[in-house]
């Protein structure tokens, strides 16, 4: 291990500092809170490393589709899978009327996005998702973000982030 020879000053909160006290008891040897620090933002960083892609899962409200994908475009989204899936959330189906009477359906229309991304671009396009898919109401939808271990361009042998442009 090489000299220490920087002072970071860190302002955190309480519940942060719990956090980090809790995962220093999981650990052997005790470490000081500093070094549980340096610990965990090393382990972050390397994390960001070995997973430099993401696969961005996102199930919107059909009716902003088209909007989603204008935008996600914009930023310079190489591709996106689209597929027609049914489901439910919180609302657990809705009420619909077909030829004057009225039924309950239990699963709900909506599309499923797939996204393949680098780290560079992924909270650009979390947030716009969520911005552009946002309606206030319930059944707007979810995000899920995976680390993404590979991708190959079938074609060309290209992998990792080349496979994405």
């Amino acid at each position: 291990m090489s000299k220490l020879d920087q002072r970071i000053q860190l302002v955190a909160s309480n519940e942060f500092s719990q956090l980090v006290d809790e995962w220093r008891r999981t650990q052997s040897d005790l470490p000081s809170r500093s070094e549980a620090i340096r610990r965990l933002v090393d382990m972050g960083l390397k994390y960001e490393q070995e997973h430099p892609m993401h696969l961005v899962t996102a199930v919107i409200r059909p009716h902003k589709y088209e909007e989603v994908r204008e935008e996600l475009l914009k930023l310079g989204v190489q591709g996106i899978t689209v597929t027609q899936v049914q489901g439910f959330g919180r609302q657990r189906g809705q009420t619909e009327i077909y030829r004057g009477a009225e039924y309950q359906t239990n699963e709900v229309p909506k599309i499923r996005l797939e996204i393949a991304v680098t780290s560079e671009i992924l909270q650009r396009v979390i947030d716009t998702i969520q911005a552009t898919a946002k309606t206030g109401k319930i059944g707007d939808g979810k995000i899920f973000v995976h680390a993404l271990e590979r991708a190959v361009r079938i074609r060309t042998n290209e992998d990792n982030a080349s496979a994405l442009d």
